[in-house]
């Protein structure tokens, strides 16, 4: 436990020591022992209580638990504390978390909690609009408040939590296969109907495999675990693009520790959609930058990883990876708003033979108009984005960040390539 601040009078102590030293002074006017004496007894309680707590601290424990245990931005959740006292006496105490998403204000609102010797005691806090992000949850701070209420003093119990806060994948029930993907994912479902389980072509498994393309027989076989060869009977797939860069949302505002943007976080929440949705329908998806930079992939049998590393992704985020070439006939869905001329000559080149390719290009509130549709850094804005897809062949969606986001991938036909 940490020493925490220093013990201080409460409200209630402030009043004693008022009316202690009125006391000392009527009875010093009036020539009065009795009241001289009452009144420094009482200062001389209260001073005595907030020496008392310098050396009384709270050995206390505590555990955390959030439901959910994954948070939804925008959202709220609800985290309850149980704070064991491990040693000592019975203590009223009024505990605040450290919240990092808080900014100044950074603690919680308190809740009043009395702790007994060797029991846990529970709290329930509200959290409510959570932030995309990882987010180190603690510190717990206790304030320790004397018996009689008249003294109190700050104490924090070491240790944090992690609560990873994911953009909201809106379940449109289209858990389907889209006319984008073709009859890929047909064909599996016909090739296991219909005994592909005898296929020979196999290879052994590599770390990272997924357990569904074990072949069992073809493992019993070798005595060691097989699959059959992605090549053969792989999942269809499609490719995501999103942008990344700051310059290209027109209300990016620096932060703390990156450039925050409301329709950027809009924009992840199609993102997010379309990957979970293309997943249920069985495919892989590979999220990259306009540059080909990949960002992230979704594994149908792996949703959890594909939202946390959505709730990792920042703006201007540099990324190491590169992603593979767009198949051919594979389905490219962009998620844009303003992008340089680079960018746009890039995203251009993202598409293969046969492949279909669809544009959300997102106008902020805070537009591109000030500067006629580009701006200094050489960013043009949505409409010119726009304008230049069409003529590359792209089929073209606009949508403003306040619509919903279930309303725009249903209203753009984002699912059906």
């Amino acid at each position: 436990m940490a020493p925490g601040g220093v013990p201080r009078p409460t409200g209630r102590g402030w009043g004693v020591v008022v009316a202690g030293l009125a006391l000392v002074a009527v009875g010093a006017l009036v020539e009065s022992p009795p009241l001289v004496f009452a009144g420094a007894s009482l200062t001389a309680l209260v001073l005595a209580v907030v020496a008392s707590l310098l050396v009384r601290s709270a050995d206390v424990s505590v555990g955390r638990r959030f439901s959910p245990s994954r948070g939804v931005a925008g959202g709220g959740a609800v985290e309850t504390l149980a704070v064991t006292l491990r040693s000592g006496r019975r203590q009223h105490v009024s505990v605040t978390e450290q919240l990092p998403w808080l900014g100044a204000r950074s603690r919680s609102r308190a809740v009043p909690v009395v702790l007994e010797p060797g029991r846990a005691s529970s709290a329930v806090l509200r959290h409510a609009d959570l932030p995309r992000g990882r987010h180190r949850v603690g510190p717990l701070h206790l304030e320790l408040v004397e018996s009689f209420g008249v003294a109190r003093r700050r104490v924090v119990a070491p240790g944090t939590v992690e609560l990873v806060v994911v953009p909201e994948a809106v379940d449109l029930g289209l858990a389907r296969e889209s006319r984008s993907l073709g009859d890929g994912a047909r064909r599996q479902r016909e090739h296991s109907l219909s005994g592909g389980e005898d296929d020979p072509i196999t290879r052994e498994y590599r770390r990272g495999d997924p357990m569904r393309r074990v072949h069992w027989k073809a493992t019993a076989r070798h005595g060691e675990l097989m699959v059959r060869q992605e090549e053969q009977h792989g999942l269809p797939s499609a490719r995501l693009v999103l942008a990344t860069a700051s310059a290209g949302w027109a209300d990016a505002s620096s932060g703390a520790d990156a450039a925050t943007s409301d329709s950027f976080e809009w924009a992840l929440s199609v993102v997010a959609t379309l990957g979970v949705e293309w997943g249920h329908a069985g495919s892989v998806v590979a999220l990259s930058t306009p540059g080909g930079d990949l960002v992230a992939r979704h594994d149908p049998e792996a949703t959890g990883s594909w939202l946390e590393a959505l709730a990792d992704l920042r703006l201007d985020d540099v990324v190491d990876a590169v992603a593979a070439p767009t198949a051919a006939r594979e389905p490219v869905t962009a998620v844009v708003s303003g992008l340089t001329r680079a960018e746009l000559d890039q995203l251009g080149h993202v598409r293969a033979a046969g492949s279909s390719a669809v544009a959300l290009v997102v106008s902020p509130t805070l537009g591109f108009a000030a500067v006629g549709g580009s701006d200094p850094r050489g960013v043009v804005g949505p409409d010119v984005v726009a304008e230049t897809l069409r003529g590359s062949g792209w089929r073209v969606v606009e949508a403003d960040p306040r619509e919903p986001v279930g309303a725009v991938v249903r209203r753009g036909g984002l699912l059906d390539g």
